[in-house]
């Protein structure tokens, strides 16, 4: 290898490309032109080299011209594999370079760095750029920013924006208590996903339990129906509710925990049914048998009494159902009434305002103290004033407050911590009863 062939060649190179106009020599030239011929010598002196291709971003190309394959970024539109199966190498990539900027910083960079001048070239200088923009480490990642805003992010990106697009759909249908199944979380993802021109996004099973995992979200048997005019008046029912305990506190300070009582009314059907039960796997259907079906649609009343000590006050009120609204002489002989029972009847198996004072005068009155606070709800029969202002005579006053409507499954204690095990212990008797065949 010649070093005089080399210094000619690049002498020819240099009178084709540029118009030479040769002054004084500075120690600069001279510097770089003894750094030229120290790296020809070491070039001739070796016995091989290689060369390296570098393939680098840069502001002024084409975006097509900027990245190579393997850096590209956005969605592979020719691919068939769903969302769960993605090859996210290049998504791991760019976010590693891309994740600490938002998307303004991103786009007000680029902004910045794309003003022209009149003759239609880029005015501002790397340099001008990096004095602004100190977190950039140089200058590619400014066709970075501008490639990730044309396609709007990466898929891995463009997927969270998915799942957060789903979600909050998902909290506004269900703050409107509306029913959600599968198929609508799928159809809100593929809609977001055709916005965001991620065509190859699938919404996939995986991808499904992979969200309702992720979010916590299951799927749950509706135990209240609520109104429109319900849902609108939430802020009214919620206000009515603080207002309640707020009142409730400045009277119970008043009283003893055994002079705090609750009341309200259970509707339990005539026959309970267990609706599940252990079986054959895999059998086509699944019967179970009842005495009669009109006895699982029929109901009688109870109205348990509790205090703030925890206790049940007086016997049990139990309203039957008897077609005229009376006991006939068959039945008072066959009917088994226990001392902590006391047993009445109407046409319809529910309370009445006059079976209330009845109630009143044989199950509250003779079970208080000289003066009780007591909760009860909106019920009509309660709502009459007169029936607790009745007992004077007997020394004995009660106080009254008023269970807002809408609110008793959220604040009434028999609601909160009775009720429900008292329907349990009574659908395992009559699942005894039955499994054993007991008369």
């Amino acid at each position: 290898m010649n070093p005089s062939n080399i210094v000619y060649c690049l002498s020819e190179l240099f009178d084709v490309n540029l118009n030479l106009n040769i002054t004084q020599i500075s120690k600069n030239e001279l510097l770089i032109a003894k750094r030229v011929a120290e790296i020809i010598n070491t070039l001739i002196s070796s016995d091989q080299f290689d060369y390296d291709a570098e393939v680098t971003l840069d502001l002024t190309t084409d975006l097509q011209d900027c990245y190579n394959e393997n850096d590209s970024i956005g969605t592979n539109i020719d691919g068939n594999d769903a969302d769960d199966e993605w090859d996210r190498t290049e998504d791991l990539k760019e976010n590693c370079k891309l994740n600490s900027y938002s998307i303004e910083y991103m786009r007000e960079a680029v902004d910045f760095a794309d003003v022209k001048d009149s003759s239609g070239k880029r005015r501002r200088s790397w340099k001008t750029i990096k004095h602004r923009y100190q977190s950039l480490p140089d200058e590619n990642y400014i066709s970075r920013f501008r490639k990730y805003i044309a396609q709007q992010g990466t898929k891995r990106q463009k997927t969270q924006n998915i799942d957060q697009v789903v979600y909050k759909n998902f909290l506004n249908a269900r703050e409107q208590y509306l029913p959600i199944h599968d198929i609508d979380i799928q159809r809100w993802a593929l809609q977001a996903a055709k916005q965001m021109n991620l065509d190859d996004f699938q919404a996939s099973i995986t991808w499904l339990l992979e969200f309702k995992k992720r979010h916590g979200i299951c799927s749950r048997k509706i135990t209240n129906i609520v109104t429109k005019k319900d849902i609108n008046n939430f802020d009214n029912i919620k206000k009515s509710e603080e207002e309640f305990l707020q009142k409730f506190h400045q009277l119970s300070g008043k009283y003893l925990p055994k002079q705090i009582l609750n009341t309200d009314q259970v509707g339990i059907e005539k026959e309970l049914h267990s609706t599940r039960t252990l079986s054959i796997k895999g059998e086509r259907k699944t019967f179970g048998s009842v005495v009669s079906k009109n006895a699982t649609t029929h109901s009688y009343t109870i109205q348990p009494t509790i205090s703030l000590e925890g206790k049940l006050v007086g016997p049990m009120f139990l309203c039957l159902q008897e077609p005229k609204g009376r006991m006939g002489n068959i039945v008072k002989r066959n009917l088994f009434e226990p001392k902590n029972v006391l047993i009445t009847c109407s046409s319809s198996g529910k309370l009445t305002s006059s079976l209330v004072c009845y109630w009143r005068d044989k199950v509250l009155v003779p079970s208080i103290g000289k003066k009780t606070l007591l909760l009860s709800d909106s019920w009509s029969g309660h709502n009459d004033e007169s029936i607790y202002h009745d007992i004077k005579s007997t020394k004995k006053t009660i106080h009254r407050i008023q269970i807002p409507p809408k609110t008793t499954s959220d604040i009434q204690p028999v609601d909160k911590y009775f009720n429900r095990q008292m329907k349990v212990l009574a659908k395992r008797l009559y699942n005894r009863v039955a499994l054993d065949q007991l008369n």
